[in-house]
């Protein structure tokens, strides 16, 4: 019965968000609704009153939706990802609209303005939103510090990118740039995201080399937080030769490194462009929602049977239904993020998401959603490729006894 009211209620909040509420958002510049957008949701967090309302209109959970991934508990998979809350000002809101996690960020060792002009663009037609902030932050140091004060209702997730203040790349210097927010926040948040695949920067993704990424991950190895997992946020555009190289090194270090956030924004340029209905806004930057839909489930998929699942998989890209939140987690992701669906269909999509995946969880016969996870994605009969590879080289490097 529960379920069914709450269907009911979260069709009416679409019809109401989609038929009134999006019309008027959208007169506003893109990055002034979302200026605007996150004034009016820590004016929603900032009382009880207002926290239970939320909940009243958005949320929904269910106990089969309760999952633990490297030691960290959720009341369900569904994230937000990082990007949105680029300075952790919402923290208190997040539970109220159905988030079992939020990613916070990116966070960058400096303080970082951004790229100059016009950085945020709707494409209506292609749900995606096109975005070349370039990494506008306030700075690790300033944000930990007020985040150091804030209880957190949810687990939090804190990603750490390398800030975008010049187009020379020094690996020196950028290891600790991303050492600078890792310690910065230490004792905030559950987990740690290195994001290596910003596509608003201007150095590139010097990191996307295993030669670059390697020294970094050493220098987390130095600095590392025991009980506080480390994952790694990967470019949607990565050849298959690329991927293969990063989850090599990942699964070398697989210790420190507890697995991959897949995928990071669609470059105009790249396969994403395929999914784009006319209406691309600009020609950098990244795009997200349904152009980088596939390519994320896709890679999901091939990680998850390369790494024979022995890493987390976060699956984030083009989540905008049940439907697509439950593909991702059958084809090996432990946990999801998103952001684009709440500005096309509303903040009711959350919980409408918790209960589709409650619906198809009871469908497949499974009581959590950790026994659906990789569920339509079965593993081969041989190791994963992975050790199949490490196998291989291994056999190569042996060296024969001549027959007698």
């Amino acid at each position: 019965m529960l379920s069914f009211i709450v269907g009911w209620r979260n069709r009416i909040m679409h019809l109401l968000y989609v038929g009134v509420a999006k019309h008027l958002i959208f007169l506003w510049e893109p990055e002034e609704a979302h200026a605007n957008l996150k004034a009016v949701g820590k004016l929603l967090g900032s009382n009880f009153l207002t926290r239970k309302l939320t909940a009243l209109l958005f949320n929904y959970q269910h106990k089969s939706l309760n999952t633990t991934v490297d030691g960290v508990e959720y009341p369900n998979p569904v994230g937000l990802s990082a990007g949105f809350d680029k300075d952790g000002e919402l923290t208190s809101i997040y539970p109220e609209l159905g988030f079992g996690l939020a990613e916070l960020g990116s966070f960058t060792g400096d303080i970082t303005a951004g790229n100059p002009g016009k950085r945020l663009f709707r494409m209506k037609k292609s749900k995606s939103i096109l975005v070349w902030y370039g990494l506008n932050t306030q700075g690790a140091e300033k944000i930990a510090a007020r985040l150091s004060k804030v209880t957190f209702r949810i687990p939090i997730g804190i990603s750490a990118a390398k800030s975008n203040v010049t187009p020379d790349f020094i690996l020196q210097e950028s290891i600790d740039d991303y050492l600078k927010t890792y310690k910065a926040f230490a004792d905030i948040g559950h987990y740690t995201t290195i994001n290596i695949s910003c596509p608003n920067t201007r150095d590139g993704e010097p990191f996307a080399e295993k030669e670059n990424l390697r020294p970094l991950f050493d220098a987390i190895r130095e600095n590392y937080i025991e009980g506080k997992p480390v994952y790694v946020k990967l470019a949607a555009d990565l050849s298959r030769e690329e991927l293969e190289d990063t989850l090599d090194v990942v699964m070398e270090n697989k210790d420190i490194i507890q697995g991959v956030v897949l995928t990071n924004l669609a470059k105009p340029s790249g396969e994403g462009a395929k999914e784009i209905k006319g209406d691309l806004a600009y020609h950098k930057g990244g795009m997200s929602g349904l152009p980088v839909q596939r390519l994320a489930t896709t890679m999901i998929r091939d990680v998850y049977r390369y790494t024979g699942g022995e890493i987390t998989i976060i699956g984030v890209g083009g989540i905008f239904t049940a439907r697509d939140a439950y593909e991702k987690i059958t084809s090996g992701a432990n946990l999801l993020h998103m952001i684009t669906a709440m500005i096309f269909d509303g903040p009711q999509v959350m919980g409408e998401i918790n209960r589709g995946m409650v619906k198809m969880l009871k469908a497949d016969g499974f009581s959590s959603i950790e026994e659906a996870v990789g569920s339509r994605n079965p593993m081969p009969a041989e190791p994963g490729y992975y050790k199949k590879k490490r196998e291989r080289e291994a056999a190569a490097a042996t060296p024969k006894v001549a027959a007698e």
